[in-house]
């Protein structure tokens, strides 16, 4: 077989295989996770809240801010069973 010849060179097997797809259930719409947004919005308006106010009323926005927070990040992460369910 000449390596210069394209005639004699092997050519390889290709198939279109129309195959239906399986049926897929149909997709919700997306809601939002109101036990982790509604914390978190709450914290944000607190935040710009204690922008606009001075003193005590500010530290206890910020506090509130940060309590909100953790309590977003509580809702939205998975409980990992802490210590106090821990069995021997």
């Amino acid at each position: 077989m000449p390596v210069g010849d394209p005639m004699l060179l092997p050519v390889p097997f290709v198939a279109f295989v129309n195959e239906p797809r399986p049926e897929q259930p149909e997709a919700r719409a997306w809601e939002p996770d109101w036990s982790v947004w509604r914390p978190a919005l709450a914290g944000i308006t607190a935040l710009i809240a204690a922008g606009a106010v001075h003193g005590y009323a500010g530290l206890a926005l910020v506090l509130l801010a940060f309590w909100l927070g953790y309590r977003a990040i509580d809702a939205a992460l998975p409980y990992r069973q802490g210590l106090r369910e821990h069995h021997q």
